[in-house]
């Protein structure tokens, strides 16, 4: 039962759209147009589903063999069991956003022309800028389906992949040249100041981080909550008490000694960090080593299933090259993750040696170095992730500011923002395509296709 509710009604629907598609031939053409908008949803929210199902399954697949518990593995009861299906809500959420856009966006192209222009020949009028722009904007409504702690984020991530290719757009026009922009690491600069954003919100203000990602970074790194609420209060002139960090070392079983008296410390020191042991130079290696253990499961996912369901006819081509490709950039990415995080750690001892008093900036210039790591992936893969972190980083700014009264919120802001940024988007693929990221562009081409033929 658990494992049959994996699957999606996709052979009905795929029947029913099929059906649909063979009675509407003869149909006026705003009809047909709205037919396919209707398949081009469903067949998208299928998909959407198995992509999110697809990572979740091979996430277990890769935990059950580092647990050596390979029989599992052949047992879909218990590889598939009830309580390792909780992501089929947030897969349900995923395919209902990313069909309802895609559809609606195709439905609402057809409607606006024909609002526009009338009766005229839709094939003859070709895409209209105004069009593709306000369709995309109105579709963008579909982030509604996603959960509100998570449409901020998704808002941030579309708004900075419209000024990529509005600057794009502007760049190539000679109209305006941000100072900077034709360097070669640019993208890895613009990693590394919103990795140290996001880094110095975790250690200071965890709180205001998104509660997953915020606890990715605490299974990934070696920082304990104890030793973090230590920093805090620290870094903040409040006390702590020596009998609470001895009683800390103790719980964990560390070989560190804590010998200060004070409750006033001039900074935390790192052995609470790498607490398992004394020296920074193993303490440096076995972060390493755990965090590429705990991402390692992430990382083959993300990059093996994309490999397999967004790019299915060239898996069926050559399978073994495209698994190959996969396996390679998971072990790639894992270890930029080990070694960022390895490396934050590392920074942060250093400067304990070197400074001997504790100071908030410090933890936004552990950051910047760690950022380095970055130049580990490969060239096409720093600017996507200097882009994936740069939400966090302006969502974390921006309540930052907020609480400090700079700036207010604004009701339903992340849906304005996501639509108004959907239609920058939308406008630049239908219209300057050459001026999208290689990444949004072929996601696009994917699930619009059938509105492409």
């Amino acid at each position: 039962m658990a494992a049959a509710s994996l699957l999606t009604p996709s052979a009905s629907m795929v029947s029913m759209a099929s059906e649909t598609s063979e009675s509407t031939k003869e149909k006026p053409p705003l009809f047909r147009e709205l037919a396919a908008a209707a398949q081009t949803g469903a067949s998208n929210f299928i998909l959407a589903y198995n992509v999110r199902a697809g990572i979740a399954v091979l996430v277990r697949i890769v935990l059950l063999l580092q647990k050596r518990q390979f029989k599992a593995i052949a047992n879909l009861k218990v590889l598939l069991s009830e309580k390792h299906l909780s992501f089929r809500v947030e897969a349900v959420s995923m395919g209902l956003f990313i069909g309802w856009f895609t559809g609606g966006y195709q439905a609402l192209k057809a409607i606006i022309r024909r609002l526009r222009h009338g009766k005229e020949d839709s094939e003859a009028l070709g895409e209209d800028p105004m069009t593709t722009a306000l369709a995309g904007t109105l579709a963008g409504s579909a982030v509604v389906f996603v959960e509100p702690e998570r449409r901020r984020s998704l808002a941030l991530y579309a708004l900075a992949r419209a000024l990529q290719c509005l600057y794009n757009s502007a760049k190539s026009r000679d109209v305006w040249h941000f100072w900077g922009s034709k360097w070669a690491h640019g993208d890895s600069l613009l990693f590394g100041l919103t990795s140290a954003q996001v880094m110095y919100t975790f250690i200071m203000r965890p709180s205001i981080l998104p509660k997953e990602y915020s606890s990715f970074i605490q299974r990934t790194g070696p920082v304990g909550y104890k030793v973090l609420n230590f920093v805090q209060r620290n870094t903040s002139g409040l006390p702590v008490e020596p009998a609470e960090i001895s009683r800390f070392l103790s719980d964990k079983g560390s070989p560190y000694v804590y010998t200060s008296t004070t409750n006033l410390p001039n900074c935390i020191p790192c052995g609470l960090i790498h607490h398992p042991t004394t020296s920074c130079s193993y303490g440096f290696l076995l972060t390493l080593i755990k965090a590429m253990r705990s991402t390692l499961p992430l990382y083959m996912s993300l990059n093996i299933v994309p490999q397999v369901v967004l790019q299915f006819r060239r898996f069926l081509r050559t399978p073994l090259y495209s698994l190959f490709q996969g396996v390679v950039g998971g072990f790639r990415s894992t270890l930029f993750m080990g070694s960022f995080v390895a490396v934050y750690q590392a920074a942060i001892c250093v400067f304990r040696g070197l400074l001997k008093r504790d100071h908030k900036a410090v933890y936004f210039a552990a950051g910047l170095v760690s950022s380095f790591a970055i130049f580990i992936e490969a060239k096409s893969r720093r600017s996507e992730l200097a882009l994936y972190v740069l939400p966090r980083a302006v969502d974390s700014l921006f309540i930052m500011l907020r609480d400090t009264r700079w700036l207010a919120d604004v009701p339903y802001g992340e849906v304005m923002l996501f639509g108004l940024s959907m239609g920058a988007i939308m406008f630049c693929f239908e219209h300057e395509r050459q001026n999208l990221s290689p990444m949004v562009r072929s996601l696009l081409d994917r699930f619009l296709a059938a509105s492409k033929q």
